[in-house]
């Protein structure tokens, strides 16, 4: 991945951030001598076993065996990737991190979105205070189920009916009026008069996962009043629609079982928030877009689409589905009565009807079987077979055998053809490059399901990692080719990176390169691990990976000496042939047959 900042940037960031500081402000810590202890904050305990080293800057759980520095745990406190945590952890000191590799351009970007920051929250803080002492905006809230606790926890608000109360306010904060136009709150007319952008409307605070106001959506109460029914911020230097989710940073807390619903407006997340629904997120309009499918695979392993049912609904469906799709998401899609939308269904059906409606969502390939069906009308005999014939199509893409069996079965059912024809069908329409497609060994890809890596291979991978990652000096040895796992390649290329600059490896600068919060995790469990590999066994290690690697090797080559016999090619033959004796030469010479 690309370096966001420099290894001095986010040394300066830990170092300014003392970790019992930050600790204390998520948890309680009693001073053990040089130490600190508490209940760890990770798994539930009975007996205190989490320690945070003030010499060591880093903490350490001997109860479920996490530990790390300031950033994993902020990383996993407020469920931040890598980048994020180094933003709010400098956020929280006023350090200026550096952007534009201008020192004064640096300062005076970090100064422009500091003001735009404050100018928001203050922005907020009105809007609430309005609300409170305005019936007309608490009766539509409250007659939309929407609670006072709610209300708070939002922070909504109620941007009044007049031309410029906003701007007025913003006056008496100090704010310029070159502040309020960037913020696009405050518009000015051609003859430089200038307005507030929000009248008349409930107030949506937008809030990123670092906590920060960076933007607002405004809601008509009432058909009869004039302009679009919701209007939201423009884009400024703190915000774009394309990377905000609505409620993120609410949600982010509620993924214990690592599940986002995605619906379509504010008021669909607030309702389904006030009934106890809260793993909930938003898109900004219908601006979903691959930057925000990216963020959801950052924080959760499945979501559930629930869109409106009307027409407009199904149309932002497909196209979020389209996207997602090409995620390591688990995607699922539900299909709400025509007249209805989360908001409506909640009301209806309360807590347990919702859960209970979303249980039976559809996967992407049943969504797509369910609108053919409603294409077509399979009380007719045209109607099944251009069912079937475009079923066939949807199936087609399917990766695996059972998916291809579990489906098949579905449409033979629905048109009454053979569901080995449409397994045939199936397989012929596939192109002639997945048929031909031959499944090899390779251990420089991450383990498939198909390609089972033995465990004493994994665990001399383990070993020779963390050895070399104490003794740096060992990397340029390791032929990388023996790692399966592209994540280890990449971990030792840039550890050998650092030793190269510094001289030796630090955690914080090598978690800088990656931005996966399990692969940082990963790291700190390699470099807080205080278990000492010795150099026999990392030389046994090497031995063990060198004898899998040699193994699939000639596995490898056996397939294609069988593949180049069947064309006759004799020559490729020969050469593959003595290939393969050379390997098992050196096998035996090392005595690992």
């Amino acid at each position: 991945m690309t370096t966001y900042y420099s290894d001095e940037a986010i040394q300066a960031v830990v170092e300014a951030n003392d970790i019992v500081e930050v600790v204390s402000g998520y948890m309680t810590l009693k001073r053990v001598g040089n130490s600190y202890k508490g209940k760890c904050p990770f798994h539930n305990e009975k007996t205190a076993s989490f320690t945070v080293s003030i010499e060591k800057q880093l903490y350490h759980c001997f109860g479920c065996g996490v530990g790390g520095n300031v950033i994993t745990f902020i990383m996993e406190m407020e469920k931040l990737p890598f980048v994020d945590a180094i933003k709010f952890l400098a956020a929280r000191v006023n350090l200026i991190l550096p952007e534009k590799q201008n020192a004064l351009e640096d300062q005076q970007a970090y100064e422009k979105k500091k003001r735009l920051y404050d100018l928001h929250r203050d922005a907020a803080n009105y809007y609430y205070k309005c609300l409170k002492t305005n019936q007309q905006g608490l009766a539509y809230l409250f007659k939309r189920g929407i609670s006072r606790e709610t209300i708070k926890n939002f922070g909504l608000g109620y941007a009044t009916a007049d031309w410029d109360h906003l701007l007025g306010y913003l006056k008496t904060k100090g704010y310029s009026i070159e502040e309020m136009m960037g913020s696009g709150l405050v518009l000015a007319s051609e003859n430089k008069h200038y307005y507030d952008r929000f009248r008349n409307r409930i107030m949506f605070p937008i809030i990123n996962p670092r906590g920060q106001i960076v933007g607002f959506g405004g809601r008509l109460m009432s058909g009869e009043d004039k302009g679009p029914k919701y209007l939201n911020s423009p884009e400024t230097m703190i915000f774009s629609k394309s990377y905000e989710l609505y409620n993120l940073n609410h949600c982010k807390n509620y993924l214990d079982n690592g599940q986002i619903l995605i619906v379509e407006g504010y008021m669909d997340v607030i309702s389904l928030y006030e009934k106890g629904i809260k793993n909930t997120v938003a898109a900004l309009g219908t601006a979903f877009t691959a930057f925000h499918g990216k963020i959801l695979e950052r924080y959760a392993n499945e979501v559930i689409i629930t869109f409106d049912g009307d027409s407009a609904g199904a149309k932002a469906t497909e196209k979020a589905m389209n996207i997602l799709k090409n995620t390591n998401l688990n995607v699922k899609i539900v299909i709400l009565p025509e007249n209805e939308d989360p908001d409506s269904y909640v009301q209806k059906y309360g807590f347990d009807g919702f859960n209970d409606f979303v249980s039976k969502a559809l996967t992407i390939v049943e969504y797509q079987l369910e609108l053919l069906k409603k294409m077509n009308d399979l009380s007719q005999t045209d109607g099944r077979l251009n069912y079937g014939n475009e079923a066939i199509k949807v199936l087609r893409n399917l990766a695996t055998s059972v998916e291809l069996d579990y489906y098949s079965k579905m449409v033979a059912k629905e048109t009454g053809i053979n569901q080995e024809v449409i397994r045939r069908e199936v397989i012929r329409s596939k192109t002639n490059t997945n048929n031909n497609q031959t499944v090899e060994i390779n251990v420089n890809k991450k383990e498939s399901a198909d390609q089972k890596i033995p465990k004493a291979y994994k665990k001399a991978q383990e070993l020779v990692i963390q050895y070399c990652l104490k003794s740096p000096e060992s990397i340029s040895e390791l032929p990388l080719e023996y790692l399966t796992d592209d994540f280890y390649q990449r971990l030792l290329a840039s550890a050998s990176e650092r030793k190269k600059a510094n001289g030796k490896i630090e955690i914080n600068q090598l978690m800088a390169h990656f931005d996966d919060s399990e692969e940082i995790q990963k790291i700190v469990e390699l470099m807080m691990n205080e278990k000492e590999v010795s150099q026999i066994d990392y030389q046994d290690a090497r031995e063990i990976m060198k004898r899998f690697y040699n193994k699939a090797q000639l596995s490898k080559l056996s397939e294609q000496i069988k593949r180049a016999t069947t064309n006759g090619n004799d020559d490729e033959v020969a050469k593959l042939t003595n290939q393969l004796i050379e390997i098992k030469k050196m096998m035996k010479d090392n005595g690992r047959h």
